[in-house]
């Protein structure tokens, strides 16, 4: 969330998409172009000094698929805008933004309709403010973020919580001129907000201690989210934003915000981490699911500049290697000094007849369907390895095998039987599951010294009886991840990015918590990352690379890169064979229609 955009009482956020005639998401083409936008209680930029509707400004805001904006004062004053939008792309959706745990002050004369003070004036009149030990609400002029307290409890109800999800239908959802619900400042959890000064008032919110209001935040956002639905019914859409969050069973999605950075993290962790990342909850969420990325300009006065067009080309690959929405733009998202909803790139449109990128609305969603889920493009690197034996070509060695003999009695050997390099691999038998992960591991003999903030990668191939979750662990470290593997052969490279201090780490596979049988495989733990994340689609080709040096892969015969209006350095329209893709970068490439399957990848340049 932006504080600095919390901190302007007269700011309204747009909203992604509209529901009506626009075509489903399965229909709607890659890749999916959102704007997360901003505008006045008065309406600018979207209405000038006489409430007339900018055409330039409607006709950029349309062109994409979806649209945040806040609900004041469209709604209730002004749903023929919503309406105008419309007719000027029929398939757009459009979102009300809301703010979950933060109202600022409004006393509007019209209090039975202006949407702020129905808000400012249902805490009020519920003593529903939360506050801080020095007597004033809480985070009001240091944060802006947090002054609405969603634990509150009467008789058994999270009244506040039950109330505003009662508004934010009563505003969005029951009128029927919005596709659905964005709920900005929506945090399962606040104690990490307080800060000096700062510190909750728990005893004045109703609470003991720490811990009880927290577990009371918690079931209070859960409290809105279920009412909302339930007022809602079935169709309309819930998106929120402030990770983590659990609210699957009555969201259709979530933001990720300052991506790939949020929360301190990495590209690994906005995307993979459980809860809280975008392909992790592409999964978990109510269909149809509607995920964000936002990434934010840097510097914002020059939205072209060769930094702005990486960031906005690596969000949006990003994205589309799932079904979610991209949006870049100003990370206050405050519109009275940057232009951003006038910020258009390459990639967000592209004419296929000539391969020029265009700024018309008709030429989004160019990739059309994706032909592939994502999948990886690995190969082993070259730097010092964790693993001296990566296969059992000839024996265990290299290895030491370990169970918890009060809860099973598990195997490990040499299959000579499937393999997926060479003639065998390490085959690990588990009769029941145990209650932990770890209770049935293997661990390699060597290891490499590693230090926080570095990445390494797991590389090694692995299939199971039965589809299953197993754990990649980098010893000492604190790094781990949990990996899905099916019932037949499959590569994977895992990036771990220890946590602890700088150790000496080996790699290992836990494997408890299921039963069967596990095969791994060339297996390796090496310092660095050498993969592209990659998805096919009916017209074309996106590869992000998330490490931090340049790779390049062949691709054989059938691919050209964008002709350019705003980057001709990534996109110049030249036929493709291979590419390389810098770090921290992505490519989008057109298909010619005749693709021919590459040769094997040489490059294997290892970073750092």
């Amino acid at each position: 969330m932006s504080t600095a955009r919390l901190m302007r009482p007269v700011l309204l956020l747009l909203a992604l998409f509209l529901v009506g005639a626009a075509p489903t998401l399965a229909q709607q083409g890659y890749p999916h172009v959102g704007l997360y936008w901003s505008i006045h209680g008065d309406g600018r930029p979207l209405l000038d000094s006489t409430g007339t509707i900018d055409p330039t400004v409607a006709g950029n805001v349309s062109r994409y698929h979806e649209l945040i904006v806040d609900v004041d004062p469209l709604a209730p004053y002004r749903p023929d805008v919503l309406l105008a939008l419309r007719q000027r792309n029929p398939s757009l959706k459009i979102f009300g933004y809301v703010t979950g745990h933060y109202i600022w002050p409004s006393l509007a004369p019209d209090s039975l309709n202006h949407y702020p003070t129905r808000y400012w004036r249902m805490v009020r009149n519920n003593d529903g403010f939360l506050y801080n030990k020095s007597g004033a609400q809480f985070g009001l002029t240091n944060h802006a973020f947090a002054n609405v307290n969603l634990a509150k409890n009467v008789a058994g109800h999270y009244v506040i919580a039950e109330s505003l999800a009662t508004l934010f239908w009563d505003v969005i959802v029951r009128p029927g001129n919005w596709d659905g619900v964005f709920i900005d400042t929506f945090c399962e959890g606040i104690l990490w907000a307080q800060a000096g000064a700062e510190s909750i008032d728990f005893a004045r919110a109703g609470y003991a201690s720490p811990a009880t209001f927290d577990a009371a935040w918690h079931a209070g956002t859960d409290t809105l989210a279920s009412r909302l639905r339930a007022l809602s019914g079935p169709t309309p859409i819930l998106v929120g934003n402030c990770e983590p969050n659990t609210k699957w069973a009555w969201f259709n999605g979530w933001m990720r915000e300052n991506f790939p950075y949020q929360g301190g993290g990495t590209w690994y962790a906005n995307m993979y981490d459980d809860p809280g990342g975008y392909f992790t909850e592409d999964q978990r969420f109510r269909t149809p699911r509607n995920n964000f990325i936002f990434s934010g300009a840097s510097p914002p006065t020059s939205p072209y500049v060769a930094e702005n067009l990486r960031r906005a080309r690596f969000g949006l690959a990003s994205a589309a290697l799932g079904d979610g929405y991209a949006t870049f733009g100003y990370s206050a998202r405050v519109t009275d000094v940057y232009p951003y909803w006038n910020w258009w790139y390459d990639e967000y449109a592209v004419d296929l007849a000539s391969g020029q990128s265009t700024t018309l609305q008709r030429d989004t969603g160019w990739l059309g369907q994706p032909l592939t889920s994502v999948y990886q493009m690995i190969w082993a690197g070259t730097n010092p390895d964790a693993v001296p034996n990566p296969g059992a070509e000839t024996d265990l060695g290299g290895w030491t095998f370990w169970y918890n003999t009060a809860e099973i009695t598990a195997t490990f050997a040499r299959d000579t039987t499937t393999a997926a390099a060479g003639r065998a691999s390490f085959k690990i038998s588990v009769p029941n599951a145990t209650s932990v992960d770890w209770y049935v591991n293997i661990a390699s003999n060597g290891s490499i010294p590693v230090s926080p903030g570095s990445v390494y990668s797991a590389t090694f191939w692995a299939r199971a009886s039965v589809a299953r979750t197993i754990t990649v662990v980098a010893g000492n470290s604190g790094a781990s991840r949990r990996v899905d593997i099916g019932t037949t052969w499959k590569q994977y490279q895992v990036a771990l990015v220890p946590l602890w201090s700088s150790a000496s780490s080996n790699l290992a596979f836990f494997v408890g918590l299921g039963a069967g049988d596990v095969w791994i495989d060339d297996a390796h733990l090496q310092q660095g990352a050498t993969t592209l994340f990659r998805r096919d689609f009916q017209n074309g080709t996106v590869l992000v690379n998330p490490s931090n040096v340049n790779l390049t892969v062949p691709l054989g015969s059938g691919y050209r890169s964008i002709l350019g209006q705003r980057d001709l350095v990534t996109n110049n329209g030249a036929p493709a064979t291979s590419v390389t893709v810098n770090g921290g970068d992505a490519r989008f490439l057109i298909s010619t229609g005749d693709v021919v399957a590459p040769a094997s990848i040489t490059d294997l340049r290892f970073w750092p």
